[in-house]
């Protein structure tokens, strides 16, 4: 029986750009499935701010995944997991993204930080969400406290060169795309994934029952411990690949959908 749904944020959850927004249906859905007795979980490489501000009326009663897995913490803001980038890999990230043309942005618990003209940037928050800071150099901010390193770019030349990237660090940091245009920089024992089997440990559930839901690369490793991995319709193939379902798109409540077709209905006949 399905006891726990981790949906990710941008492109799941939400609907498209430039309104990014949760449907009345899917909030809805969300409910009734909390009313159930589901548990929901909340799976972002957004910061607590963010899902605070998009989130805050959903029944979200225990940990939730934020900054892609480095940060679980409640809605209330209790820390309880954190693992930042460890300190000798965050300048020799932010030379390969410089050597490569990417801009670049430094993630510390509170703030985010950027390069000086960073495309989009100014676009990623919304108030009451504080924006983020740009700087001439963000490699001058070290050795502050990084939560994860990020370059931004082109989706062709990020899915070009993640492979290289993650080789360059192999073993020593996470490599993944988290947006067309977003590839991140983290601890290496830190995912989404990871996460996810981190909080199911602690609520005492096996994966048969977990549904994840999501739609890029950072989303797959939530996917494959699920005992039910949907991707979304407007997902990458190679998330597609590794989902034991398909839902709708975005911009179609697909998550909305499932919750109504599959979820509740195994929880009803239970």
């Amino acid at each position: 029986m399905y006891r726990l749904l981790a949906i990710d944020l941008d492109g799941t959850l939400l609907t498209p750009r430039p309104h990014k927004h949760i449907t009345a249906r899917t909030r809805l859905a969300l409910r009734r499935a909390a009313a159930a007795g589901v548990t929901l979980v909340i799976a972002t490489g957004q910061n607590l701010a963010v899902l605070q501000n998009t989130c805050g009326d959903l029944p979200l009663n225990g940990p939730q995944i934020i900054e892609n897995g480095a940060v679980i913490a409640n809605l209330e803001g209790r820390i309880y997991h954190e693992r930042y980038l460890p300190s000798e890999h965050i300048l020799p990230a932010l030379a390969l993204l410089r050597e490569h043309g990417f801009y670049r942005a430094y993630h510390t618990i509170h703030r985010v930080y950027v390069d000086r003209h960073t495309p989009r940037a100014r676009e990623w928050y919304r108030p009451p969400v504080q924006p983020v800071i740009e700087v001439e150099d963000v490699a001058s901010l070290f050795p502050l406290p990084c939560v994860k390193v990020v370059g931004i770019g082109e989706e062709e030349r990020i899915r070009a060169l993640r492979s290289t990237f993650e080789q360059r660090f192999a073993g020593e940091l996470y490599v993944t795309q988290s947006s067309f245009d977003l590839i991140e920089f983290l601890h290496p024992g830190v995912s989404k994934g990871h996460a996810l089997q981190q909080i199911a440990a602690d609520l005492g559930l096996a994966s048969e029952g977990v549904v994840a839901f999501g739609d890029n690369h950072n989303d797959i490793g939530m996917l494959r411990f699920a005992g039910l991995g949907v991707a979304m319709g407007n997902a990458h193939d190679e998330v597609k690949a590794e989902a034991d379902f398909v839902a709708l798109s975005n911009s179609e409540d697909g998550v909305a959908v499932v919750i109504e077709e599959m979820i509740l209905p195994a929880l009803n006949a239970s």
